[in-house]
């Protein structure tokens, strides 16, 4: 019977993430049918498993229809409209811009009035006042469709913004807004005053940030590099309200309300102490994890705090599979995509380990715990591209008690305290911040000590036989002691994980080339069988943001490549070079051409001119511009390279416009014939010119461009000359990242990335 809510558990788990690989949402006609089968197999219960991913599949698609947000007629996308709505959660609020969601209740546009429900994310500019959550507000918006960078190891923003039902973005433009109704009463209001209550403390920024997170639940303070610092060692499942700070907060309060209930005699015999402290306990635990936006964590281990508070009520042993399995569907049956985060699969293997270490260590469990958990964890973290940190166990040997015994309840009592005496509670918000600056501190020192650890790179031989030596040793555990089964094949599951996440590399004498999708940019990849080129790394951000990070760092790591040995900068634009800061710091380069002068701190740019030539594993890489001994600027400065091999290639553009074609038609000639080509300037009509396509003679042409840009990039000029000369067509804007290779067949084929990744909630 234990085995049962196990087994229904695994059904519908992989029932719901079936359904979450569909590229299409099937109409309700393709729902239906299922009921019955439902009702019908119910009847049998050795058909528990298939039964479960029945139903796990089914209620998928029941909350896909149902939840699906509304659609915007494509004519109030074309120009500003006038919408009015309420402030939902907590702005995000830094130097550049306030961002926030916006669930409008009505669109106007040139006299035409929708009334409706749509749930918006936007960004504020220019002197955005003060938002509180729940506020009424007019406003002046300019609203696309929701997009993210479509390409292996990047973040599906779409479909992050998709689970938070939200289908379009945009921002607010002009002056014309108006405050209609002010925030009354609600608990992202008092998220919000708690905020303002740890900034008042006066504590550094980064220990305010901290706090803010614990308490509130609100990582927006966060910076990119204390993200970085946490994940590299292992850290961040402490920088925000877990299952672990809902267990110890409910855990607290259940000790204490059941000691307080002791000394009640008289009350205590007719109502015992154990059961008396439950509901105390749970509300605790529920107003805590509401104050974290009922994260996937946080309502796994309320969810579990429950089960495990009615075994208390009812006086019965509750077994931990059972509690883990039954938490898991419940999360499901609340929000099916939650299977989609990282956070579902990391929370429920870290509490799975938890329970399997538990049930092994004798001496040194605190020790034998950490090392549990992060080994459960590494398989898990390599699929969802996430960095495995080498020093965690031991690094949260000293956090974990820091956090839970001291921090977080400090943090906790001190803003309980502030409603009291204020000094007082200021005072202990000091000494909480003032540890974790100590603590940020001892991380920074760590982090230096970390070595670089790219299980990606792991080679072939050596995750074959770590599979099979783990399968046979899971084989011997399983027959002496088969507790220790799970943790034998842990490294096997690692390597298999390893093994089928990396991208096999060209064989010798083909190359292959990507086009990767950073939006209105351009950044592209040739990889030969030894060897990695990057041309240009796409645009950064005044946010700091930048798709180096981002885009390229991701699909480098998925490559499983040591390093970059050439980064090719065509020129100077933020577009090209924007997320070359983001590059280096994440990945060693070994030489850097550029065609304007550029300058990075501790690098040697060497200019890139026509006549530099190299051969990689049997493919030719030829630099045709610019001219050698001159020194360009702008546009026309841009590194034009053309790489082949075995009679077929590509050709890199740049920005180059009219001038530069025309030089190179003149001196380069023949060898500007390419089976493809990256549309110089991402398709704008001072580039392509009639000759220029001519010269080419290319099949296929290549667009980086970003969807619905303001400049109408590819300008419908260039895309018909290109089809004229008889070229087809793909666009990073259309297809996401664009991947060919060359050398091994007769003819270049341009895969399509999202046709291959595509799902229901992409557009």
């Amino acid at each position: 019977m234990m085995l049962m809510p196990v087994i229904a558990a695994a059904g519908v788990l992989l029932g719901v993430a079936g359904f979450q690989q569909l590229s299409f949402l099937p109409d309700a006609r393709w729902f239906l049918p299922l009921l019955p089968v439902l009702w019908w197999a119910r009847r049998f219960p050795a058909a528990l498993f298939p039964l479960a991913l029945l139903a796990g599949f089914t209620w998928s698609h029941a909350s896909a229809l149902l939840h699906a947000p509304r659609e915007i007629p494509p004519v109030f996308l074309k120009d500003t409209l006038t919408a009015e709505g309420v402030v939902l959660g907590l702005p995000d609020v830094n130097a550049h811009r306030t961002r926030f969601f916006f669930l409008a209740d009505s669109l106007e546009m040139a006299n035409r009035r929708l009334n409706g429900r749509w749930k918006l994310r936007l960004s504020w500019y220019r002197e955005a006042p003060h938002l509180k959550p729940g506020e009424r507000w007019r406003l002046p918006l300019r609203l696309k469709q929701a997009h993210g960078y479509r390409s292996p190891g990047a973040f599906d923003y779409e479909g992050w913004l998709y689970a938070q039902g939200v289908r379009y973005t945009g921002y607010v433009r002009g002056n014309q807004v108006l405050r209609l109704g002010k925030a009354g009463l609600s608990l992202d209001i008092l998220r919000q005053e708690l905020g303002k209550l740890i900034d008042r403390a006066e504590s550094s920024e980064a220990a305010a940030a901290v706090l803010k997170a614990l308490v509130t639940g609100d990582r927006s303070g966060l910076t990119r590099e204390q993200k970085q610092l946490f994940s590299l060692t292992g850290t961040s499942h402490l920088m925000a309200i877990s299952g672990l700070h809902i267990g110890l907060v409910s855990g607290l309060v259940y000790f204490l309300f059941r000691g307080f209930w002791c000394l009640l005699p008289g009350v205590c015999a007719r109502w015992p102490a154990p059961v008396a402290a439950v509901f105390p306990a749970v509300l605790a635990g529920l107003a805590y994890a509401a104050l974290a936006g009922f994260s996937v964590p946080a309502r796994r281990a309320l969810i579990m705090l429950v089960l495990v508070f009615l075994g208390v009520l009812y006086r019965r042993r509750v077994s931990s599979p059972a509690v883990l399995a039954l938490a898991l569907m419940l999360v499901l049956f609340l929000d099916p995509l939650a299977v989609n985060s990282a956070g579902f699969w990391l929370s429920f293997t870290a509490v799975a380990a938890i329970f399997w270490a538990a049930r092994l260590g004798r001496k040194f469990s605190w020790l034998w715990l950490q090392f549990g958990i992060a080994a459960a964890l590494a398989p898990v973290l390599v699929w969802q591209q996430l960095p495995v940190s080498p020093v965690g166990p031991l690094v949260n040997m000293l956090a974990i008690p820091l956090f839970s015994l001291l921090v977080v309840p400090m943090a906790l009592g001190a803003v309980v305290l502030c409603l009291l005496m204020p000094d007082a509670g200021t005072g202990l918000l000091k000494a909480a911040g003032w540890l974790v600056d100590g603590f940020l501190a001892f991380l920074g020192k760590v982090a230096t000590l970390v070595p670089d650890w790219p299980l990606l790179s792991l080679p072939v031989e050596v995750a074959i036989v770590l599979m099979l030596v783990s399968v046979l040793v899971a084989g011997l555990a399983w027959r002496w002691r088969p507790a220790w089964a799970g943790p034998a094949v842990l490294p096997g599951i690692l390597a298999a994980v390893v093994w089928f996440q990396r991208m096999p590399a060209p064989v010798p004498g083909s190359f292959s080339f990507t086009l990767l999708d950073v939006g209105q940019g351009l950044s592209a990849v040739v990889r030969t069988a030894r060897h990695l080129l990057v041309f240009d790394t796409g645009p950064s951000f005044p946010s700091g943001f930048n798709t180096g990070e981002a885009v390229l760092l991701p699909w480098l790591r998925l490559q499983g490549v040591a390093g970059v040995d050439v980064l090719m900068l065509s020129h100077g634009d933020t577009d090209h070079i924007g997320g070359t800061t983001g590059l280096l710091r994440g990945f060693p380069v070994s030489a850097i051409l550029s065609g304007e002068p550029l300058s990075l701190p501790g690098k040697v740019i060497s200019q890139c001119h026509a006549g530099q030539l190299w051969w990689w594993d049997g493919v030719r890489f030829e630099v045709l511009y610019p001219p050698a001994g001159t020194v360009q600027e702008g546009n026309n400065a841009s590194c034009v390279l053309k790489v082949s091999s075995k009679g077929q290639s590509v050709l890199l553009t740049g920005d180059i416009e009219e001038a530069a074609e025309k030089w190179l038609l003149q001196h380069a000639g023949e060898r500007l014939v390419s089976d493809l080509v990256i549309a110089a300037h991402h398709g704008s009509s001072s580039s392509s010119t009639p000759a220029f396509v001519r010269g080419v003679r290319a099949r296929q042409v290549l667009y980086s461009a970003g969807r619905d840009n303001r400049w109408g990039f590819p300008r419908p000029e260039v895309v018909a000359r290109w089809r004229a000369a008889g070229a087809r067509e793909a666009n990073t804007a259309d297809g996401g990242t664009l991947e060919a290779l060359l050398g091994v067949t007769e003819r270049e084929s341009v895969v399509v990335w999202s046709a291959q990744r595509r799902r229901y909630w992409h557009r």
